[in-house]
């Protein structure tokens, strides 16, 4: 007689319950229509927030860089400007100084991996064990376990959003008229366009102040924040913008 041990199993009891709930919801639950021209209708990420009110969130992928965000988090100090930096573990953990300095400036600090991995391709055993691993790498160095989690290449599926559902992640993507792609190296007045023309109230702009050279995002910084705030918009963290979605006018 063959005996099968569940004592594994039971290790991930939680992770099996939340994927078993997708399983079954998900019909409803996974249906993104009517997508308009800045992101889906998933209730399940964020591309932007429903607002009348002048305020928007600029985010920051790949960091820390030991180059570029010190210059980045001294301009939007200068312009009293806050933004949510999704950083990847194993690069927080290598500059640790430059999180704490994000934290006690007033940003917000993201889940953005621990390895820059594609978690849609990996198991959500993998998901679990790479997001969590940053969220303890976040919460030694800044004292607070990150809230948002943003995946790499914007890449996710059901199995992605209940692993973060079950580390009390909202997963966070960007408004799809605010892509800069400045990881792309476009020019600077390519970047503060992408941004400026395009601004609504309750944005996500999605820039980068890591993974690469990014002296062009460092130099159209003070110039976005020049003419957001020349039209009326105050930059702050998505968890604040969050907030303006529960407003009445």
């Amino acid at each position: 007689m063959v005996t099968i041990s569940l004592r594994p199993l039971s290790r991930h009891w939680r992770l099996i319950a939340a994927l078993a709930i997708v399983a079954i919801a998900f019909p409803a639950w996974w249906r993104d229509v009517h997508a308009g021209s800045r992101g889906g209708t998933n209730p399940n990420l964020l591309w932007y927030v429903k607002t009348s009110d002048k305020v928007a969130a600029l985010t920051f992928d790949d960091g820390p860089s030991p180059t570029a965000t010190p210059k980045i988090l001294k301009i939007l100090e200068s312009h009293h400007a806050r933004a949510t930096f999704f950083v990847v573990g194993r690069v927080a953990r290598e500059y640790p100084a430059i999180v704490r300095q994000e934290a006690r400036a007033g940003m917000e600090v993201g889940n953005h991996t621990y390895a820059h991995i594609n978690l849609k391709i990996h198991s959500p055993a993998q998901d679990m064990e790479d997001l969590a691993h940053t969220q303890d790498v976040v919460r030694d160095i800044t004292g607070r376990s990150p809230s948002l989690m943003r995946p790499p290449y914007g890449s996710y599926n059901a199995s992605v959003i209940a692993v973060a559902r079950h580390l009390k992640l909202k997963v966070i993507l960007w408004s799809w008229t605010e892509d800069t792609k400045d990881w792309t190296n476009p020019g600077v007045s390519n970047i503060v366009s992408r941004v400026v023309n395009h601004i609504q109230p309750g944005d996500i702009v999605l820039l980068h102040d890591g993974g690469g050279n990014r002296a062009q995002t460092v130099a159209a910084l003070p110039l976005i924040l020049n003419d957001l705030t020349a039209m009326g918009y105050r930059l702050t963290t998505v968890s604040h913008l969050l907030t303006y979605a529960s407003r009445r006018r």
